[in-house]
């Protein structure tokens, strides 16, 4: 019966929904300037959302990773179904209003086949990291990116309905149409069921999914680990070593502007770590040949973890809906050194690592070679032992005969305050593989940009947050 309510819920919304729409936050107020873009992304991954003290941060500088730890009730799974149905909803729903356009997505080698040998050297090895969710369901790659072309309203209006079928077949894990699961109540009923949530939870978090917690009230939690940068002066500069949290007040939703930084921030989450303006943000580099945003993963910054833009959406729809009561109780700790811990409870304990490596700002094909021989050192299988060694402040503690690191600093956290005490003699690394692309850019005809205030920010895309 419950679920029935929730059915006849879901259905009474359809009239307000499809009024309201996002809230635009477009990237720049100036549209001529050169490798602009439009700053306005939506989430169709599968993360469910957490309330704040579910959530800790741990940030490793020396290795360039943020590991997100999300405390699991078994609530959580078993309406695990409900909140994917309800962002799907969100989205379905606004992607009806005509003034409401998907970006087609592109595949990186299509916007390089008729560039010069270097740039498609450069476009091979970028697309190692562009996979989407959504691969294998025909049809959702086109072969320009700008909404503006649409052959036809035609087109455009078939392809929203591709991408809307095409996400709700990936979030449920069926060859179902929507609408013919929506339009049949038993079909819906099932869908949004314990035990189906029980196995959408499986099948999408079952390999980052831990059984065990020292939590009363929760079966277990999520490990999420992303590449990040970090400031030119190395790891052991801001932001310092620390336990805190999230700020709250200055975090801006959608930093689609800066009186100081000009577009940089892309319409991203700023998500701030200390009060001096230390946050986590899109990823600012522009490979200019294609317009191409890439986490160049280094010492790259001013100070701030630049992420990638699917993992930076994907890091705020873990957080709760309203981020300005939540952040505070959000936990982050910063590590100089490495993040070190049993993340599965198998009683080894392992230094974290993703399995995102070097996007090199331009990349030359000698005469004589060929793409993928020149390409070949920036290959995933050939970046292991490599990127470490590349790193100055990391490889002196690496073995790679042993693929372990040897003498690095143990952490502890004695009342509430983080401690180094001794060292890890010998510790592997575990490499979490690294997530696909998880967006979507879209835009809305009609909207003006609003001036943007450094301090507060007044552009939060509440809307596709809610879920």
């Amino acid at each position: 019966m419950k679920h029935l309510l929730m059915i006849a819920l879901l259905l009474s919304a359809n009239a307000v929904w499809s009024r309201r729409g996002p809230i635009p936050h477009e990237r720049t107020d100036t549209p001529k300037m050169k490798n602009t873009t439009t700053g306005r992304f939506l989430y169709l991954g599968d993360v469910p959302k957490f309330e704040g003290n579910e959530l800790e941060i741990t940030i490793s500088k020396i290795l360039l990773t943020a590991r997100v730890t999300a405390h699991v009730n078994q609530g959580r799974i078993n309406t695990y179904a409900n909140q994917l149905f309800m962002r799907w909803k969100a989205i379905n729903d606004a992607s009806t209003d005509p003034a409401f356009s998907f970006h087609p997505l592109v595949k990186i080698s299509k916007l390089a086949e008729d560039k010069p040998l270097n740039t498609r050297a450069w476009a091979k090895i970028a697309e190692q990291y562009s996979s989407h969710i959504l691969d294998g369901q025909e049809g959702i790659y086109l072969d320009k990116r700008n909404e503006k072309n649409y052959v036809s309203n035609q087109q455009e209006d078939e392809y929203e309905n591709l991408i809307s079928e095409a996400h709700f077949k990936y979030l449920f894990d069926t060859n179902e149409r929507p609408e013919d699961v929506i339009n049949d109540n038993a079909k819906l009923e099932q869908l949004l069921s314990e035990q189906n949530s029980q196995r959408l939870f499986k099948k999408h978090m079952g390999h980052l999914y831990t059984a065990s917690s020292d939590r009363a009230g929760y079966s277990g939690y999520l490990t999420f680990v992303y590449p990040i940068a970090a400031t030119v002066e190395g790891p052991f500069d801001q932001p310092k070593e620390q336990t805190t949290d999230l700020k709250t007040a200055e975090s801006i939703e959608a930093r689609w502007w800066s009186d100081k930084w000009k577009d940089e921030f892309g319409g991203f989450p700023f998500l701030l770590i200390e009060w001096s303006g230390v946050a986590f943000h899109g990823p600012i580099t522009n490979y200019s040949p294609m317009d191409v945003w890439y986490l160049r993963r280094g010492y790259v910054s001013h100070g701030c973890h630049r992420m990638d833009s699917s993992d930076i959406l994907e890091l705020r729809a873990l957080m709760p809906a309203d981020l300005k009561k939540a952040a505070n109780k959000i936990k982050v700790t910063v590590l100089d050194y490495f993040d070190v811990t049993d993340w599965n409870k198998d009683g080894v304990v392992e230094a974290i690592d993703v399995k995102y490596y070097n996007i090199p700002g331009s990349i030359a094909v000698p005469k004589g070679k060929t793409i993928d021989e020149a390409i070949a050192p920036y290959l995933v299988e050939n970046q292991k032992s490599r990127f470490i060694n590349a790193n100055q402040y990391a490889e002196k503690f690496y073995t790679k005969a042993t693929d372990t690191l040897k003498n690095i600093p143990k952490y502890e956290i004695v009342n509430k305050k983080l401690t180094r005490n001794g060292t890890h003699s010998e510790v592997g690394l575990y490499r979490f593989d690294y997530r696909p692309n998880r967006i979507i850019q879209y835009t809305e005809a009609g909207y003006k940009l609003m001036g943007f205030d450094d301090t507060f920010g007044k552009y939060p895309p509440k809307y596709f947050q809610k879920y």
